[in-house]
C-alpha cells in the first residue's frame, strides 16, 4: 500500500479554506498554495509523525497477514 498517494484534508491557518494534500506532501514538508487566499502554507511533519504512522500501518498490515496465515492453517475442509 502506497501511503504517499493518500489524500489528507487540511485547513488554511489564514483563511480557514480546506485544501486536499497528499501524504507525501506532509512527509516531505512541502509548501503548498492555498486555493482560498493564495497564501503559502508550510507543511510541518512535527516529530516525524508521518514516518511513525507509516511504520505503524506497515506493522498492522504485517500482523493482519500473519493472522490470515494462521487462520489458513487452522481451517480444514472435509468432504
Amino acid at each position: 500500500m502506497d501511503l504517499d498517494r493518500i489524500e489528507i484534508e487540511i485547513e488554511c491557518p489564514r483563511c480557514s479554506f480546506f485544501a486536499k494534500i497528499l501524504y507525501r506532501d506532509a512527509r516531505l514538508r512541502d509548501v503548498i498554495i492555498c486555493r482560498g487566499c493564495k497564501g503559502n502554507i508550510q507543511l510541518d511533519d512535527h516529530m516525524n509523525a508521518c514516518r511513525k504512522a507509516k511504520r505503524q500501518v506497515a506493522a498492522a498490515f504485517q500482523e493482519l497477514e500473519d493472522a490470515f496465515a494462521k487462520l489458513n492453517k487452522a481451517i480444514t475442509l472435509r468432504f
